[in-house]
């Protein structure tokens, strides 16, 4: 029984990638529109039904549109293999347990900011502040989340995020774009979800992270320590850390 969850909890997160993956792509409106799930970039054709095999048709067609050869993103993929991975962390963190309602959407979430953050710099309200409100209306409804701590860290985490955002433009004059909005608000939904338990370990990490990736950015591009990249990631990266190994 523990085996079939775990090859269950593996197989329905690579399904919930190929999803997680249209989600990124509708949201961005990176292409075309249509009823087909995807369509060649190239030369616009609805792909079969066998690529939209979680991997397995990706691999088949060696990332390429089997019409005219047009690579496909290597995003697709990845984003399915890291479901696939993150739907057997959860059963293993709680298996069987109904709280997979709430972590399930919130790691799925988590996915999705991550990768529109790395690609458009963009954390959109339309998953952060639902999310939010999902962090506090389960911590009402499940008896083991606590819905004070709940509501302090989706009000601290934007709190603190929204102060540094605002005391770096103040510092640079609004020269220089620091810490985006959805930064406070993805803390906020983290908060939420997590308590405010876990701010300070998220905040910490996501800090270290971001600032060895910072040294990488900068070291090769050739605006230097002026150079921008998403912090997003970092914080989801951050909270995932939290969850697996001290929530």
């Amino acid at each position: 029984m523990a085996i079939s969850g775990y090859i269950l909890a593996g197989l329905g997160g690579l399904a919930v990638g190929g999803f997680l993956n249209v989600i990124v792509t509708r949201l961005s409106q990176a292409e075309p529109g249509g009823r087909n799930r995807y369509r060649c970039l190239q030369c616009h054709r609805p792909l079969p039904w066998a690529y939209l095999i979680p991997l397995l048709g990706y691999a088949w067609w060696r990332g390429c549109c089997p019409f005219c050869g047009e690579p496909r993103p290597r995003r697709g993929p990845a984003v399915e293999l890291a479901s696939g991975l993150l739907g057997l962390a959860l059963w293993w963190r709680f298996p069987g347990s109904a709280l997979l309602w709430v972590y399930g959407p919130f790691v799925a979430a988590l996915l999705v900011l991550s990768v529109l953050d790395l690609e458009y710099y963009w954390l959109p309200d339309l998953i952060t502040l639902p999310g939010t409100a999902l962090g506090l209306a389960a911590a009402l409804i499940f008896p083991q989340l606590d819905f004070l701590k709940a509501l302090l860290g989706a009000a601290v985490g934007y709190t603190f995020f929204q102060g540094v955002r605002w005391t770096y433009l103040k510092i640079t004059r609004g020269k220089r774009q620091g810490l985006g909005a959805g930064d406070a608000k993805l803390a906020a939904f983290i908060g939420a979800v997590l308590g405010f338990q876990a701010l300070p370990w998220v905040l910490f990490s996501s800090a270290v992270l971001g600032s060895l990736a910072g040294l990488v950015v900068a070291w090769q591009s050739v605006e230097g320590r002026f150079a921008s990249f998403p912090y997003g990631p970092f914080l989801a990266m951050g909270a995932l850390l939290f969850f697996f190994f001290k929530f």
